[in-house]
């Protein structure tokens, strides 16, 4: 699908995406630009308490089993410092 930058630098994402991702006004999206990319994602209102529940999930791993929880998991994944 197609959409236009506006001279604001806006975008209006298409009827049948917000639909398919449950985007409504409102709501929080991250953006970010990886590999070429623009990637537009939906941050539920709930997602640091639901990643906090993975809490110990990855003590077996190398390199995450030291980490707090899965948002300094992705966090660091994603390359930001917490």
């Amino acid at each position: 699908m197609k959409t236009k930058v506006t001279r604001r630098h806006q975008i209006t994402i298409p009827k049948e995406i917000r639909k398919k991702a449950k985007i409504s006004a409102g709501d929080n999206l991250e953006i970010s630009y990886e590999h070429g990319k623009i990637l537009i994602e939906k941050i539920d209102e709930n997602w640091e308490n639901v990643m906090k529940e993975t809490k110990g999930a990855w003590r077996k791993h190398p390199i995450f089993k030291d980490m707090d929880d899965a948002v300094e998991i992705v966090n660091r994944m994603r390359g930001k410092a917490r």
